[in-house]
């Protein structure tokens, strides 16, 4: 029998025996009166009874403990950031009714999205409605410990690295000393990233060492020299800013910290690029505690050898036109985009500053359904973070996205800095104001990039962001899409802006160059040139449009000079070997790659270039060597290829030697050349058509069938033509298994029309039996298709 069955029972039967109804005379004398009595005490003592066992009076052992490992000793032990620890029982009742008032008002743990608001966050640290009865409960009966012999406190967080040792730990050069007094302190530390290749990052950690002071960090990276000028231009270590300047986030990913977030690790196949000479920027929002503290966090990178196979996108919402009068209580921004295509949301980034009150983000589907994405009814800009979801939310297009912000700038706000309020406009700095909303992407095609990168162009400058950087990345996405046109005007919009824009008069350049208007590339070419001389591919399309109008001479000269600013560009250096030996002066082009060995002696490029150049001066033993070296060299280089592109270039200098060899008369040699061409790159059509050639000669009709069918696969630009595969094949044995190929490929009417005009060429050639096979295998053929 269950408790409340018995009690159920036992109440009822007490009823029973001892009440009557009203009016009803009673035979009970003398003892039945006191018995009637003391079952009445009965009842009450049951009733308390069985109810305390139903609720039980709450304990810090049973009920407290817990709530507090989960959910606040990130912060409150006694090396974190919260100004006391909740670690230990007597910890835990100094603070029972202060504990009880902050998460009534949920004022503490500190996390200020509205969970019934947006789908499930990672690392949610709000308590439940239940949760905070429960502290309040116990800190109302007065706190009582339960049976503290069953309580083992728990460990404080550990101090080390939660996803193990990095694959690469940055540090400060020296510790940022953090002055004892005075307001917020926000410090961009510039860290180079010591790697000399392409490196992919899954996972970041930041350790904060000194977490007292750390309010949050912004973590970003800038591939350019700005922001180490930047770093050069202040005394010390840093610069002073809350604008990051030309660091940005990697593409498709928010990156940060606040205490108690947990590391960052990458939605899978999103891992994010880091290319040699990169730095990364710490941008540290720190508060000072009344000494002097030194600064100095860990930052562990963990690495991963996949590529990203997902394309991430950030989404950036922003107001600009913010200006708040003394006194306004309720200020509201609204911003809004339409995605153009389908699209997974991963998380999102609130930015406000001390006067932010409401932060809304809410998605409108295309059937006007709407979803909560995010909101934050007391935005505090002492607790902002980034937020992500513990599964994306997919949205499809023509989605509407709606950013929706209010302020207060009265004495109401109690994170009001100024009192009294004074007048508060939009801007960079803390005591300035910001509303905007980072919202992290992820794409279901790939091919969608160009759309979504053109909305989120044209937002900026419909929103009236009119920098000259909005509108050449809006002539990028109409380029990529080929909307010429379009492209053309947005470049050119760009250049009214900042007529000096190398790189919009470079792209410009080159969309009329795919116009067929040469000669207006070349003019745009050269004017970018004029604004930059250190662009190499610039010059290389000069050089490459005055070769195609003969115009040798030209190229010549715009390489040397180019070669002469930049002695150690290896791109300069190569282009300018080829036109040598296209003119006739190999041995120029091999001094010219000899004199950049010093540079590039460890990449495989320049040793395949310097390989072919002495094979074409005869000189065989300098030209085997030079292309065994690049067979065997990686690339190291910090101008590197990727995988894909440093496998194509040993299949080529693997290749070149199958040709030496052929010329060496060296069959066995060339079929393992030619095996090793095609280990490296399964698509090599030269390496294909050779193969096929040997295979035929030596009478193998079937494996000349197998390089054939993977040439015929090959994307039409890709592949030899039918003159080129008959020129290059034994005749007349090559056309019959070409045909074969064919047939045996599905496409009998070319096999067909291949046979028929080969053989009225071999007539009239004066090989009529040639003929007469073909045409017999012709009509073989014929007659089983038939």
């Amino acid at each position: 029998m269950s408790v409340r069955d018995w009690k159920n029972n036992v109440l009822t039967a007490s009823v029973n025996v001892h009440w009557k109804s009203p009016g009803m005379a009673s035979t009970a004398k003398g003892p039945h009166t006191h018995q009637r009595g003391l079952s009445l005490m009965l009842f009450a003592f049951l009733a308390n009874l069985l109810g305390a066992q139903e609720s039980p009076e709450p304990t810090f052992t049973t009920d407290i403990a817990p709530i507090l490992a989960t959910h606040c000793i990130d912060c409150h032990h006694p090396e974190g950031i919260g100004p006391f620890p909740l670690v230990t029982y007597t910890d835990a009742r100094r603070r029972a009714r202060q504990m009880a008032e902050v998460v009534a008002s949920r004022y503490m743990p500190p996390w200020k999205p509205l969970s019934s608001h947006s789908p499930p966050l990672q690392g949610d640290r709000s308590l439940d409605q239940a949760t905070i009865e429960l502290i309040t409960k116990w800190a109302e009966a007065g706190a009582p410990p339960g049976d503290l012999s069953q309580f083992t406190p728990p460990e404080p967080p550990a101090s080390g690295w939660t996803l193990g040792p990095p694959d690469l730990e940055l540090t400060f050069p020296e510790p940022y000393q953090l002055t004892a007094d005075g307001t917020d302190v926000f410090q961009n530390i510039v860290l180079r990233i010591p790697i000399d290749k392409r490196r992919y990052v899954r996972a970041l950690e930041f350790l904060p060492e000194s977490s007292l002071v750390i309010h949050h960090v912004v973590i970003a990276f800038d591939p350019t020299s700005n922001s180490r000028d930047r770093d050069a231009a202040e005394p010390g270590l840093g610069f002073s800013s809350m604008n990051l300047g030309e660091a940005i986030n990697p593409n498709g990913h928010i990156l940060g910290w606040t205490p108690g977030q947990v590391p960052y690790e990458a939605h899978p196949g999103t891992a994010f690029e880091l290319t040699p000479g990169t730095d990364l920027v710490l941008q540290l929002h720190m508060q000072p505690s009344g000494k002097v503290e030194s600064v100095s966090p860990r930052i562990g990178l963990h690495f991963t050898d996949e590529p990203p196979t997902r394309t991430g996108f950030v989404m950036l919402l922003r107001e600009f036109d913010i200006d708040l009068p003394p006194g306004v209580t309720d200020y509201p921004i609204h911003e809004s985009v339409t995605l153009p295509v389908d699209v997974e949301v991963l998380g999102l980034y609130p930015h406000a500053h001390y006067l932010g009150k409401d932060m809304r983000v809410i998605a409108t589907l295309p059937d006007g359904t709407e979803r909560w994405l995010l909101h934050i009814p007391d935005w505090d800009f002492n607790w902002q973070s980034d937020y992500r979801y513990e599964e994306p939310l997919a949205l499809p297009a023509g989605t509407r996205v709606d950013m929706r912000y209010t302020y207060d700038n009265s004495t109401a706000n109690p994170r009001n800095p100024n009192n009294p309020p004074v007048r508060v406009t939009e801007g960079w700095g803390s005591f300035d104001e910001m509303g905007s909303v980072s919202i992290q992407l992820l794409l279901k095609d790939d091919a969608d990039l160009p759309q979504i990168e053109e909305t989120r162009a044209r937002y900026q400058i419909e929103s009236g962001d009119d920098l000259a950087t909005n509108f050449y990345n809006l002539a990028v996405s109409l380029e990529l899409q080929q909307r010429w046109t379009e492209a053309v005007t947005a470049y050119e919009s760009a250049l009214t802006i900042e007529p000096d824009n190398a790189y919009a008069l470079n792209n410009l350049a080159a969309v009329h160059e795919r116009l067929g208007e040469p000669a207006e590339a070349i003019r745009l070419y050269r004017r970018a040139l004029t604004g930059d001389a250190t662009l190499v591919n610039t010059r290389l399309n000069i050089a490459r449009l005055l070769n195609f109008s003969h115009r040798t001479d030209e190229s010549l000269e715009l390489l040397a000079t180019g070669l002469e600013q930049t002695p150690a560009s290896l791109e300069l250096r190569a282009a300018l070997a080829a036109a040598e030996q296209a003119s006739g002066n190999a041995a120029a082009a091999r001094d010219l790659l000899i004199a950049g060995l010093p540079w590039h002696g460890e990449d495989p490029r320049i040793h395949l270039q310097l390989g072919q150049t002495y094979l074409g001066l005869n000189e065989v033993e300098n030209g085997s060597r030079h292309l065994e070296t690049a067979l065997q060299y990686p690339v190291t280089h910090e101008d590197q290829l990727d995988d894909t592109a440093t496998a194509a270039l040993h299949a080529e200098a693997a290749f070149t030697l199958a040709l030496l060899a052929r010329q060496q008369r060296n069959l066995p040699l060339v079929l393992q050349r030619l095996h090793q061409t095609l280990a490296f790159n399964p698509t090599h059509s030269g390496a294909h058509l050779l193969s096929a050639a040997f295979a035929i000669a030596q009478e193998d009709v079937s494996t000349a069938q197998v390089h054939l069918a993977a040439l015929l696969q090959l994307p039409p630009a890709q592949r030899p033509t039918e003159d080129e595969l008959v020129r290059n094949l034994p005749y007349p044995a090559g056309v019959h298994a070409f045909a074969e190929t064919l047939f045996a490929t599905g496409d009998s009417a070319a096999a067909q029309d291949l046979l028929s005009r080969r053989a009225t060429e071999a007539r009239a050639n004066g090989y009529p039996d040639w003929a007469d096979a073909m045409l017999l295998l012709l009509d073989q053929r014929s007659a089983d298709l038939r």
